[in-house]
């Protein structure tokens, strides 16, 4: 039997509303197309009207558990007549609604997040539920353009901004090909973790299969970490007229000595993504500069200081100069000469009735 595809149980869809962009309906076509007939637990993050698990319920052949979470108190008047399907009214990132969603079920095969979209809140769901995806699980964030925005904790340039995770996610994907000494793949992730105050094991992240970027949407694959390495080299054929040596190395696994080595490259070395650390160095820079106009404005008030000292001392030196001229004009006066007897008598008298 035919199965309608997605856009066409969007087109005839006649019960509760379900709001998608056009491009989603297109992926999402594209990467569960996979599990349609298998069986399927699908969590999904926001459901406002709540339309999106009836079509979910349609279009999966097999489903055995559709859980839909929403943070919106009316999401509690939802009701469905399958019993498959459960709401549970409340904020997905904490202890009570996560307890509530994995008692209900504790694996899921797909979890798209359509909730806040605010990129803590993205981080800190993606944390707390992939570990609860199976491992040939698919993990879906929607509306991702709201990561450019500030109203959503976000920025083109945001280090701390859900894109910015997921593109570092891409980057753990492929973490033995760093070339660096101390492999560790949460260290990229370590700033943006803590930001939001959330953790993510390393056992969780080897099990990262793919990242995947559609506009606005984000698709991470899970499978088991052992079938996400390189493995082994594969050569087929027997002629080598070009560039020989290739056949000696069918079957032979990829080895971390065969990655040249970047201790000496300042762009694989950093502890921190050059994002996060260009807020601390524009901080520590930004204070500098608060420091100078400081000290500017402290050599301006102490030149001023100077400049009026310097006025003071020139027109000290005027008046002692003026007094000097006085001073010889009187010496050199005649009555000043006439009356020096005087003031050799008056000095004596002084002098002897001390």
């Amino acid at each position: 039997m035919v199965q309608d595809s997605l856009r066409e149980l969007y087109g005839h869809h006649a019960g509760k509303v379900s709001d998608k962009w056009e491009i989603y309906l297109d992926e999402y076509e594209r990467t569960l197309e996979p599990h349609r007939d298998q069986p399927v637990h699908l969590l999904e993050i926001g459901i406002q009207n709540g339309g999106s698990l009836e079509i979910w319920l349609s279009y999966f052949s097999n489903v055995v558990r559709l859980i839909g979470c929403d943070i919106n108190p009316d999401c509690a008047k939802l009701t469905y007549a399958d019993p498959r399907i459960r709401v549970i009214v409340g904020d997905a990132n904490t202890p009570d609604t996560y307890n509530a969603i994995t008692g209900e079920c504790e694996q899921f095969d797909i979890i798209i997040d359509d909730g806040s979209h605010r990129s803590g809140d993205i981080v800190k769901s993606f944390c707390l539920y992939f570990p609860t995806l199976a491992e040939s699980g698919t993990f879906i964030v929607e509306d991702l353009h709201c990561s450019y925005w500030s109203e959503f904790d976000g920025g083109l340039f945001h280090p701390y901004s859900s894109l910015s995770f997921f593109k570092l996610l891409a980057d753990v994907v492929n973490f033995e090909h760093w070339g660096i000494d101390t492999l560790d793949r949460l260290g990229p992730l370590n700033g943006i973790l803590s930001h939001y105050g959330c953790t993510l094991s390393a056992e969780s992240l080897a099990q990262v299969r793919s990242v995947e970027f559609v506009n606005s949407i984000c698709v991470i694959r899970k499978r088991p970490a052992s079938s996400n390495a390189l493995g082994r080299r594969i050569v087929a054929g027997r002629e080598e007229a070009v560039i020989p040596g290739h056949i000696p190395l069918h079957g032979t696994r990829f080895s971390l000595q065969d990655v040249p080595s970047q201790t000496g490259n300042p762009w694989s070395t950093r502890t921190v993504p050059p994002a996060e650390s260009i807020i601390q160095t524009e901080q520590l820079l930004q204070a500098a500069r608060d420091e100078i106009i400081e000290r500017d404005a402290e050599i301006h008030r102490n030149n001023q200081t100077i400049r009026n000292l310097e006025r003071k001392l020139h027109s000290e030196e005027d008046k002692a100069a003026g007094a000097a001229l006085i001073n010889a004009a009187l010496l050199r006066s005649k009555s000043w000469r006439l009356t020096a007897p005087l003031r050799w008598v008056a000095g004596m008298a002084r002098h002897l009735f001390k």
